[in-house]
């Protein structure tokens, strides 16, 4: 993103704060997107999204913030609001979110699953998926700890709907490891990377229920901007049917912030192909 100045009543309105006493930012991406799927009609779409982020940072060296975004989908023919949020952070206490971060505590350290290392997961369904399911999207009190010893804890408060959820990860050189628990849900997950090559594994699953899932990812970086991976997922629905997703892709850096994607995959008996065009600013 580029840092500007932005003096406008509009902006100053939208943050709440002036660009004589914050750090002002803007920023954004637009993705053209193209989509195959196996006995449907293809598709041709548009989305991205506007971001603005405002820093300030006291005497006491602790940082106030504040995030909005506004998200743009074609196909939904509306503009939705994807994040905002307020922030306070130093690197002793850590940093505290209270608004919608478009995520929960798990969200936030959940990397090292397989479905995080691949170039989309387009068409990828929650019974497949190893992240944890409806923890994002509310108004809630996030807490995300200072890195100690390669320790993260993090806790997301939803008063709104009377619930917790919260997440570990812990980071020894190139191996991570993660956990987190939303309700009667939990997940896991282990990753790690040798000289381009990652590798990530994740599962998830219900208590009380047959619902269940697990995926594995490989990723592989080339030097010359070009990065390949592969994805194979499997779960069990909560009717104890069983479900398979795989994809494999790749995607090309044409210049810092513009980039190609591409990928394959299929979706039980249903395959499909993304391309796609993405510019950040």
């Amino acid at each position: 993103m580029r840092k500007v100045l932005l003096a406008t009543t509009a902006l100053v309105a939208i943050t709440g704060v002036t660009a004589a006493n914050a750090d002002i930012s803007i920023g954004g991406n637009i993705e053209a997107e193209y989509l195959t799927v196996d006995g449907g009609d293809a598709t041709f779409t548009t989305d991205g999204q506007l971001t603005v982020d405002a820093t300030t940072t006291a005497d006491s060296g602790v940082t106030y913030a504040v995030g909005w975004a506004m998200k743009m989908e074609n196909t939904a023919g509306t503009d939705l609001i994807d994040h905002y949020y307020a922030s306070m952070s130093s690197a002793d206490m850590g940093t505290v979110y209270m608004g919608d971060i478009n995520d929960s505590a798990p969200g936030l350290l959940d990397g090292s699953l397989g479905r995080n290392m691949d170039i989309e997961s387009e068409n990828m369904t929650a019974d497949t998926d190893t992240a944890l399911q409806s923890t994002a999207a509310n108004d809630m009190v996030t807490y995300v700890s200072p890195t100690m010893g390669g320790l993260t804890v993090a806790v997301s408060a939803d008063p709104n709907d009377d619930n917790t959820s919260f997440g570990v990860r812990y980071n020894m050189s190139n191996f991570q490891v993660y956990f987190g628990s939303f309700e009667d849900q939990q997940n896991m997950g282990a990753s790690t990377s040798i000289a381009g090559l990652s590798i990530g594994v994740g599962s998830r699953k219900t208590d009380g229920t047959t619902q269940k899932s697990s995926d594995l990812a490989v990723k592989y970086a080339l030097a010359d901007g070009i990065t390949v991976s592969a994805l194979t997922a499997k779960g069990t629905d909560s009717a104890g049917a069983t479900h398979k997703y795989t994809n494999v892709g790749a995607k090309y850096t044409i210049a810092p912030g513009v980039a190609a994607k591409i990928e394959s995959g299929k979706d039980e008996s249903a395959g499909y192909t993304y391309v796609s065009f993405d510019v950040n600013f």
